[in-house]
This record gives C-alpha cells, sequence and structure tokens, in this order.
C-alpha cells in the first residue's frame, strides 16, 4: 500500500530525468461553422521544463470549413465573470458554494471509461464540473471528467490517458488521475511540465486513493473496469504531497438568464460512430439529459439521468501520431491548441462561436464574432471533441454533428 502520494511523485520526477461527409437529407439546413486560421502556430510555453506542442502539419487540414459570419452573443443582466468572479462562486460551473472552502483544493482530471457499453453506468459523472469527451481507438470514447467544488464518493472506472490528457491537467492546473498509459504516451505525461500531479497506478500509487474492486462486482467482468477512486482520497493524497492549493483559474462568464438571439437547439446528436451521443433539452429542469448508443446514461453513484447545463462542441484538428495504443491503432492526437469553431447549446438555443487557447495554462476562452466572451449557464458543462470537418446539420431544432473519422488507422506517410 503506498502511504502516501510522495512515492509516486519520487518515481515520476525519476522518469522524467531518465526518460466524406454524410449526404444532407432533403428539407435539411445545414449550419455553417465560421472561417479560422486553424493552422495557428500551438501557444509559446513559458516555463524551461515544459515541453513544446507539436506543430500542426502542413497542409494536414484537407477538407474547408463553409463560411458564414457570427452574429455577437448578446450581454444578459446578472452576468458573472469573467473579470472579478466573486469568491464563492465556482470558476468552472459558476454556481455559488456554501462554503468557500470546497474550492480550496486543487481540480482533479480523471480518466473514465466508456467502453465497451457494459462498462456504463459510470460513478461519479454527476458530480463533475466538467466533462471532455473524445475519440480514442476503435472509433469509440472515453472522458476526461474534471472535478471540482463538489465531492464524490466512488469515481470510475479509472481508464488510461491519452495524447489530450497533455492538455487539460495543464488549463486546469489540475491532478492527471489515471490507470496508465501507452509507453509513448507516458513518456511525454512524465516528461510535462505537470509530472509531479500524475497519480497514476502504473506508478505504483495503490490504495488509497486508487482502489481495486472484486473482478465479479463490475458488469464487464474485465480486470481493467475495476480501478476506481473518490475525490476525497485524492484531495488527502494532494495535501501529502504538498500539491493541496487552490488554482488560480478565470476567464469564463456565467449568466442564468438565457442569451439572446440563438437558434432552436432542442435536441443534439453527436455522431460519433460507434457511440453515437443524444443530448435531449429538457425545459423544466433546464438541462440537457444524454443517452448514448440509444441508451438513456445514469450516473451509477447516484442512479440519476446523466445532466449537463451546457453542450459545447469543440471543432479541433486531429491527426494520428506514431504512439502505438494497441496492434491495429495509433493513438489520436486533439491539437486542442490556437483557436477552432465551437458550438454553444444551452437553454434549447445554439449559438456559434470560437474557442481561443492562445497559451498553455489557464482556461481557453469560448467567444462570439467580435471577440467578447460567451457567458455558459451556471451548472455543468459537457466539451464533446469532433474533427475540424464534421459536418453540421439541423432540422427543426434538432442537431446532428457527425463527426469526421480519419481515413488510416496508421500515421500518415512522410
Amino acid at each position: 500500500m503506498l502511504k502516501s502520494l510522495s512515492a509516486s511523485l519520487l518515481l515520476s520526477l525519476a522518469l522524467a530525468a531518465c526518460i466524406s461527409a454524410t449526404p444532407t437529407p432533403p428539407g435539411a439546413v445545414t449550419a455553417p461553422l465560421p472561417t479560422l486560421d486553424v493552422t495557428a502556430p500551438p501557444p509559446t510555453l513559458t516555463s524551461a521544463t515544459t515541453t513544446p506542442l507539436p506543430p500542426t502539419p502542413t497542409g494536414a487540414v484537407t477538407a474547408p470549413l463553409p463560411t458564414a459570419p457570427l452574429a455577437p452573443t448578446a450581454t444578459p443582466p446578472g452576468r458573472l465573470g469573467p473579470e472579478n468572479l466573486p469568491a464563492n462562486v465556482n470558476p468552472l460551473t459558476g454556481e455559488v458554494v456554501g462554503d468557500t472552502a470546497a474550492l480550496d483544493h486543487r481540480p482533479l482530471a480523471v480518466k473514465i471509461v466508456n467502453a465497451p457499453p457494459c462498462a456504463r453506468p459510470q460513478f461519479g459523472l454527476n458530480q463533475a464540473a466538467l466533462v471532455f469527451e473524445h475519440y480514442v481507438e476503435a472509433w469509440s470514447t472515453r472522458f476526461t471528467a474534471i472535478f471540482y467544488g463538489h465531492e464524490a464518493a466512488k469515481i470510475g472506472g479509472v481508464r488510461s490517458a491519452r495524447l489530450i490528457d497533455l492538455e487539460l491537467p495543464a488549463i486546469f492546473d489540475a491532478l492527471l488521475v489515471t490507470s496508465g498509459s501507452s509507453g509513448g504516451v507516458k513518456e511525454r505525461l512524465v516528461n510535462s511540465d505537470f509530472a509531479p500531479r500524475i497519480v497514476s497506478a502504473e506508478f505504483g500509487v495503490d490504495c488509497p486513493p486508487l482502489c481495486r474492486v472484486p473482478l465479479e462486482s463490475v458488469p464487464c467482468h474485465t480486470p481493467e473496469h475495476t480501478l476506481f477512486t473518490t475525490s476525497r482520497d485524492l484531495h488527502a493524497a494532494a495535501v501529502s504531497a504538498g500539491l493541496e492549493q487552490r488554482p488560480q483559474l478565470s476567464g469564463w462568464a456565467f449568466s442564468a438568464a438565457p442569451l439572446a438571439p440563438g437558434g432552436s437547439a432542442t435536441r443534439l446528436r453527436v455522431d460519433y460512430l460507434n457511440a453515437p451521443v443524444d443530448w435531449t433539452y429538457d425545459s423544466p429542469s433546464g438541462n440537457y439529459l444524454r443517452s448514448q448508443n440509444g441508451t438513456r446514461q445514469v450516473d451509477a453513484l447516484d442512479k440519476q439521468r446523466l445532466t449537463a447545463a451546457n453542450v459545447v462542441v469543440v471543432f479541433a484538428h486531429h491527426l494520428y501520431s506514431d504512439i502505438r495504443e494497441s496492434t491495429n491503432f495509433y493513438s489520436l492526437e486533439i491539437q486542442f491548441w490556437g483557436q477552432g469553431p465551437a458550438r454553444v447549446f444551452r437553454d434549447g438555443q445554439a449559438f456559434e462561436g470560437i474557442w481561443l487557447r492562445p497559451q498553455r495554462a489557464g482556461l481557453f476562452q469560448l467567444v462570439d464574432a467580435l471577440g467578447a466572451v460567451i457567458p455558459l449557464k451556471p451548472g455543468r458543462t459537457w466539451f464533446e471533441f469532433v474533427a475540424l470537418d464534421s459536418t453540421v446539420e439541423m432540422r427543426e431544432g434538432a442537431w446532428t454533428i457527425t463527426a469526421a473519422i480519419l481515413p488510416e488507422q496508421t500515421p500518415p506517410k512522410p
């Protein structure tokens, strides 16, 4: 058993030292994406200890984005942020907390399973502040859930990291909690600027905070689905390692009042190839309700439907790396730096926007055509990563975003 995270910290530092679009149906309205410079260089890293971000390959984006002007987002009354957000407001959810001590923790970025279907329902997703969904090999999806401001008594199953997890912990100044990673991803993680904040079973972290449950207790009956944790145990481990502190997070705005004007968006499908997601707007609660593969998703912890106040679709460049994840698949790199198109869904409406990440550390921005921050609705936000050439269609308030896949399963020839 690991007495504290300090052993993992020493091990991490030692390792670091040596180591074709779908046709539009008749009558459908194709919703355009804004024209953007998607080949903008990655942000400059200010620390000499950080790993440089890989450049965007020249000519790698072959599908042009349709052009259309963006309409600016009206500023609603009662808005909070981005400047001078009150100290008792969670900067990731816009929610007022009863005790500001709930915000005196370091955020937790936990990798959570989403495939195969027997691994659902997962534990703790309704307690997360944010959830990022992304493609992995075989065109299923996985989550990186950011926990901050709410405790979760059980989180998991905890799974392995991917290349996107070189970015998210840096954005949120978070611990990265994972079961492990492939050799190439591991090498990049332990050479990253947040290597001391990695909590991983492959680095010898034991129970608590990372605990195995009996094989027969998980529906998939496979060892890789037996790892779980709790927010309290992770915070305690961070304290033991001298890593627990309140992050400096700012830049997002929130408004409970609906934004105007916006296009109708009562349904959203993100058509991942082997894991299509449906979000349905529930007017009484003001939230979107989640289904996947045609099945309503719930949280195994509270038995409640998975919900989000905001669903943000992030269009970013995807390409294959040279890191092998399995016999048949290489690791996808999602280039979440620079800028790209975004669609924000809240209050049964859709808004065009742009995501901006000009620097490595700190919150990225969601802005309108004039560069004004788009306020999120207070509550949980889900981010859906899709490739730049993914198609967007809308009919009578129902949106379908078909997440494009790359035509090869191996890295492009040099």
